[in-house]
């Protein structure tokens, strides 16, 4: 294990061991890369790869999210080994997003290395938990790795989420759930359509991973904002689930002109679904995270039992602090 190196290149990482070498979530020119999931902080640098492995969701999301790429794509099938050179390669839930996968890596000298991508440890209405696998290195996001990042039960969030909706719809107001195209707005849909709310997406992209969603047996019900005057949904209550709110209230402007726009506008309440929104709970947002909150990460890592931790992104040096305190050898990647 003492040959193994991992670095920080650009969006992602680049693994060497002995004569493997391999990005994650990132390009590097003549290397093939193992790519995590469709959302673009992973995607940034993809084009310099020479190919890329990805599961069949993921890259129905990058053509969703107009990330098609020329290079040459290898899909990885849930539960089935693939042959890497020379390199053994498994792909388990990450519980993220749609198609978001980790790595499980077993090199001909035994050596198992878990590559984590962004991952999330609790079922959503739309996602299935992450499913942890024992390793000799993990390697993880630490995105909400310090202590006071803990989120409420999820079920807990979902229904702050239809209580806001149903406040704001009492009081003559138009909730709006600003959410991530990819995942997050899946979640929102899925959650108001369930409390018995209509659902209005703001924007085309939500509307094309939604799709995808539905092409792999996740079926949303929804109106897109280009049918909302035809459906009759601005006559009814409603609630909006958008990724860019600019975007949303230009098209507005278009279909149904700037007065009608505006005085929809007026009409809205915002409200943000991040699990950076815990530190604005119930006021504008709710913390609705495609993240695991730092007990899910100290918990997975125990799963996981490593002789060694290498953390990324967010707070890879607090939690490698924590995990020290916790006995466990930890490096940050910076």
């Amino acid at each position: 294990m003492s040959a193994l190196r991992l670095d920080k290149r650009g969006s992602g990482l680049l693994l060497e061991y002995r004569k493997v070498r391999l990005a994650f979530d990132t390009g590097v020119p003549e290397v093939t890369t193992l790519l995590s999931h469709a959302h673009t902080d992973h995607t940034t640098n993809l084009f310099s790869a020479r190919d890329f492995v990805a599961t069949a969701e993921t890259q129905d999301a990058l053509l969703a999210r107009n990330e098609a790429s020329l290079l040459q794509a290898t899909t990885i099938e849930w539960g089935r080994d693939l042959d890497l050179d020379g390199v053994r390669v498994t792909a388990l839930n990450a519980g993220h997003v749609i198609g978001s996968a980790m790595f499980l890596l077993e090199f001909d000298d035994g050596l198992k290395v878990l590559y984590t991508g962004d991952y999330n440890v609790v079922d959503s209405v739309v996602h299935h938990a992450a499913e942890p696998a024992a390793a000799d290195v993990l390697v993880t996001e630490a995105t909400y790795g310090s202590p006071e990042w803990v989120f409420p039960e999820r079920a807990k969030v979902h229904s702050m989420i239809l209580e806001a909706a149903r406040r704001e719809l009492d009081r003559g107001m138009i909730p709006l759930f600003k959410a991530y195209s990819l995942g997050k707005a899946q979640e929102a849909i899925a959650v108001l359509e369930e409390g018995g709310f209509e659902v209005l997406t703001g924007n085309r992209v939500i509307d094309e991973v939604s799709k995808v969603y539905a092409s792999h047996g996740t079926r949303l019900t929804y109106t897109p904002i280009e049918r909302a005057r035809q459906a009759g949904v601005l006559e009814r209550d409603y609630a909006i689930v958008s990724s860019s709110v600019s975007n949303t209230f230009a098209s507005l402007a278009r279909i149904l002109g700037e007065q009608t726009a505006n005085e929809i506008r007026n009409m809205t309440s915002s409200f943000n679904l991040s699990g950076w929104a815990l530190r604005e709970l119930n006021n504008s947002g709710f913390p609705l995270s495609a993240h695991s909150d730092f007990p899910g990460l100290m918990d997975f890592v125990q799963a996981v039992n490593p002789r060694i931790v290498y953390c990324f992104a967010g707070n890879a040096r607090r939690f490698c602090g924590e995990l020290a305190h916790a006995g466990v050898s930890a490096v940050p990647l910076e």
